[in-house]
């Protein structure tokens, strides 16, 4: 037992040096869910205010994605709007950890939607509280980029896969709520990531998320000198979809 606790003592202390410092709530859910999944955390993807992406390795040695979201950090206000109008949460505690961990539920929710409707996305594989897991877009441990850190081959094709993409979500019954070129990453076709955003057509502010959503993806690809589509007809098209649906 003490050679256990030895472990998981040296476990965290690598955590917090290769990995960020978490707080110590965090830190035992990420032992916890990487040991039952016997998967190793390797390296920093990405660090930001609200979340940190690390990349991981199974004992088969297939990478996979792993999101922490931060607890002490979280847009508490935003979070709360978009959880609130979500006809699947009721009932929601204002505990600041407990809305942080319906937010990662949320996440591993919407992604198990859009891979059913055949959207280029990661595949959500395990989640507990705060931290989720997620296969991992990309290449021997180097995640894809993200479509707003470089410049397509062919941007006109590129935008075609990226709006047929957005109509398989749309026609599984989900609305993105936060995609833009930030949110895309580019791996031979476009990968849909950061899901946490993502709500049901039913939610009363679907609509302007799908605008926003619309809006983002042209605005974009304008700026490349792609003769985009115009923007209320994508809109129209989509919301028939969502109609046809029911």
């Amino acid at each position: 037992m003490v050679l256990k606790r030895k472990r998981k003592r040296e476990y965290y202390k690598e955590l917090k040096i290769v990995h960020g410092v978490f707080d110590e709530h965090t830190l035992l859910v990420l032992y916890r869910l990487l040991n039952r999944n016997k998967i190793s955390a390797e390296s920093l993807i990405k660090e930001g205010k609200e979340s940190v992406i690390l990349s991981g390795l199974t004992e088969n040695k297939k990478w996979v994605a792993i999101k922490v979201y931060r607890t002490e950090a979280c847009d508490f206000k935003t979070i709360w709007q978009y959880l609130v109008g979500d006809p699947r949460f009721f009932g929601i505690s204002k505990r600041t950890r407990t809305v942080v961990n319906l937010w990662c539920q949320r996440e591993f929710k919407n992604l198990k939607i859009a891979v059913k409707a055949g959207v280029d996305c990661p595949s959500p594989l395990a989640f507990w509280e705060n931290v989720l897991i997620m296969s991992f877009i990309g290449e021997d441990g180097m995640a894809a980029p993200r479509l707003i850190d470089i410049i397509p081959d062919d941007p006109e094709e590129l935008y075609k896969m990226v709006l047929e993409n957005l109509k398989k979500l749309i026609g599984g019954g989900l609305i993105h709520g936060d995609l833009s070129a930030y949110n895309v990453l580019l791996l031979g076709k476009p990968y849909f990531i950061d899901f946490s955003h993502g709500t049901t057509a039913k939610n009363q502010i679907a609509p302007k998320l799908l605008k926003r959503d619309v809006k983002n993806i042209n605005s974009y690809f304008s700026k490349l000198d792609v003769p985009v589509k115009d923007s209320k007809k994508i809109y129209d098209e989509l919301i028939k979809l969502i109609e046809k649906k029911g």
